[in-house]
């Protein structure tokens, strides 16, 4: 089965105020090369920055939606993280020939003591959540 092609996209704020964007120059998808995440990771690494924001953005049909998580600028008196993470989740029946599926792309804003993840679905962005799970 092919998974379809991610709509949702992470973006990401650096300590030297440029903004990457999944997909997008940089961190464009190519079959054969580490994947946008890992290039940004490499990038980071290689240019001694540090993620000062992320967010995840789709298109939908009733137009731009935007997932943010907290950043180097937290309003409401939240923390600020210390490091952030994306990954995509799958789950499905691959058994009957995998028509029955979800993917999510996830977001995570690590602290000391817990990771906020956002998911947001592929398939219905309007579709998303929060998990808080607590470091042991």
């Amino acid at each position: 089965m092919n998974l379809p092609e991610e709509k949702v996209k992470f973006v990401i704020g650096l300590s030297n105020g440029e903004s990457l964007t999944e997909g997008i120059g940089l961190l464009e998808r190519i079959d054969g090369e580490p994947s946008p995440w890992n290039k940004l990771q490499e990038y980071i690494k290689d240019k001694d920055l540090e993620i000062r924001s992320m967010s995840l953005y789709t298109k939908t049909e009733t137009g731009n939606r935007h997932y943010h998580l907290p950043n180097d600028k937290s309003k409401f008196g939240g923390k600020v993280p210390i490091a952030y993470n994306c990954f995509r989740k799958y789950a499905g029946d691959t058994l009957m020939g995998g028509s029955d599926y979800e993917l999510y792309t996830c977001m995570e804003a690590i602290y000391k003591d817990c990771k906020v993840q956002l998911y947001v679905s592929e398939i219905d962005p309007d579709k998303c959540w929060i998990n808080l799970i607590e470091n042991k």
